[in-house]
C-alpha cells in the first residue's frame, strides 16, 4: 500500500512546548521567577522546530496548506512568548517546579540514536506484563521497548513508509492481548506483536472511512477495538482490532461532540474515550460509540485550562491525566473533569518537563510521560 503524501505536519503543539516559562503550581498559586532571558532562549528553541516549506509534499494544494500550517506554527511560536513574559516579570531568580501530586520514581534516557537513546520521543504505552513502549518523532522511525525501570529490551522500526517502517511516530498504544499499535505521518495505523513482528496495518490518505488526514493518538478498550484520532478531519475513528471500520465521529468546529484539530485518546475501565483537541484546549468524554456525554477545559494556565494538550491517559481507578504541552505539566482530573492536582515546570530536573507529550499508566498506578525536547521518559507513583 502506498501511503498519501503527509498534508499537514502536525508539529505546532510540539515545538509550542519550548515556551516552558509559563510556571504552575498544584493548588492555584503562581511561580514567579526569572524567565525573560528563557522566553527569548524558548522562542529560538521553538522557531527552531518549525519544518522547512521545502519539506512540503503532495499536490499544490497540499503545498500550499502544508506552508499556511508553518506560517502559523511561527505566529504562535511569537504569540506565546508573550504571554511567557507577561506571566513571569521578575529578572532574578530562577525558574522552579510546582508542587507534585505525583512521587517522582525514575527515569531513562539521553539524546542519540543508540539503544536506550531518544530522538524526540512522543507516544508511550504500557502492556498488561508491565513493559513499557516508547515512539520517536521527528527523525528516528522506531520503537523501543523497556522494562518498567527503564532497562532496554528490544527495538524496532526504521523510518520510511514500507511495512515496520515509520514516518514520524505520532502514538501507541497497546490492547489486552500484548499488541502495539503505532500511528506514524503516512495516515496509517501499524499493528505488530509485542516483540516488533509486523501484524497488519490499515490507513490511507483521504476523507472516507478508514482513510486520515494525520493520524496521532491512538488507543484501544477491553474488546480490542481501536481508536483514532483523525487530526485533519477533526473527528475519532473506531475500528476492530484487525482494522475493519467500525463507526466514526466529529467534525469541525467547538460545540459538543466537534473538534479542533483533536490529538490524544484514551479509553477507561468502563469504555468511556476521552480525546484532547489541541486548537479548542479541552477534554471531551464519549461512550465508545461516540456519544457525547460531558467535557471540560478551557485556553488559560490555570488549573483546569490547558495551552495545547497533546495526551490523555487514564487509571484503573478512573482518574484522568492529561499532557498539558505547551505548559509543560501533567494535570489530573476524576472521569468527571473535576480538577485534582497539577505539577511540573519547564525544565530538566526531576519532575519537569520540556514538552511532555506522551501519558500512559500501568496496572499498579504508575504514571509514565514522554518528555519529549528532554528526550527520555520519566515515571510517577500516582496515589
Amino acid at each position: 500500500m502506498a501511503p498519501a503524501p503527509t498534508v499537514r505536519r502536525f508539529f505546532a503543539p510540539l515545538a509550542l512546548a519550548a515556551i516552558g516559562c509559563v510556571l504552575m503550581l498544584a493548588g492555584g498559586v503562581a511561580a514567579r521567577s526569572h524567565c525573560r532571558a528563557d522566553c527569548k532562549q524558548a522562542i529560538t528553541d521553538c522557531l527552531a522546530l518549525v519544518p522547512s516549506n521545502e519539506e512540503c509534499t503532495g499536490t499544490r494544494a497540499e503545498k500550499r496548506a502544508c506552508r499556511k500550517l508553518h506560517k502559523a506554527e511561527r505566529k504562535a511560536c511569537r504569540r506565546l512568548v508573550k504571554l511567557c513574559k507577561q506571566q513571569n516579570p521578575s529578572t532574578v531568580g530562577i525558574c522552579v517546579p510546582g508542587a507534585s501530586a505525583c512521587t517522582f520514581l525514575t527515569k531513562w534516557g539521553t539524546p542519540g540514536s543508540g539503544n536506550g537513546q531518544f530522538d524526540q520521543p512522543v507516544g508511550v504505552a504500557t502492556d498488561p506484563a508491565g513493559n513499557v513502549y516508547v515512539g520517536e518523532s521527528l527523525f528516528a522511525g522506531r520503537i523501543q521497548k523497556f522494562d518498567a525501570n527503564g532497562t532496554f529490551l528490544t527495538t524496532w522500526g526504521s523510518g520510511g513508509s514500507g511495512n515496520g517502517q515509520f514516518n514520524g511516530v505520532k502514538g501507541i498504544a497497546t490492547d489486552a492481548s500484548g499488541n502495539v499499535y503505532v500511528t506514524d505521518g503516512s495516515n496509517r495505523i501499524q499493528k505488530f506483536d509485542g516483540n516488533g513482528v509486523f501484524l497488519t496495518t490499515w490507513g490511507s490518505g483521504g476523507s472516507g472511512d478508514g482513510q486520515f488526514s494525520g493520524t496521532v493518538g491512538v488507543a484501544t478498550d477491553a474488546d480490542g477495538n481501536v481508536y483514532v484520532a483523525d487530526y485533519g478531519h477533526d473527528r475519532i475513528q473506531k475500528f476492530d482490532g484487525s482494522g475493519t471500520f467500525l463507526t466514526k465521529w466529529g467534525s469541525p468546529g467547538s460545540s459538543n461532540g466537534q473538534f479542533a484539530m483533536p490529538y490524544g485518546v484514551a479509553v477507561d475501565g468502563s469504555g468511556n474515550v476521552y480525546v484532547t483537541e489541541t486548537g479548542n484546549n479541552r477534554v471531551q468524554k464519549f461512550d465508545g460509540n461516540g456519544t457525547f456525554l460531558t467535557t471540560w477545559g478551557t485556553p488559560g494556565s490555570g488549573n483546569g485550562q490547558f495551552q495545547s494538550p497533546l495526551d490523555v491517559a487514564t487509571d484503573s481507578s478512573g482518574n484522568v491525566f492529561v499532557a498539558d504541552t505547551s505548559s509543560n505539566r501533567i494535570q489530573k482530573f476524576d472521569a468527571e473533569g473535576t480538577f485534582l492536582a497539577a505539577w511540573g515546570a519547564y525544565g530538566t530536573g526531576d519532575g519537569q518537563f520540556a514538552g511532555p507529550s506522551g501519558v500512559t499508566t500501568d496496572a499498579s498506578g504508575n504514571l509514565y510521560v514522554a518528555d519529549q525536547v528532554n528526550n527520555r521518559v520519566q515515571k510517577f507513583a500516582c496515589p
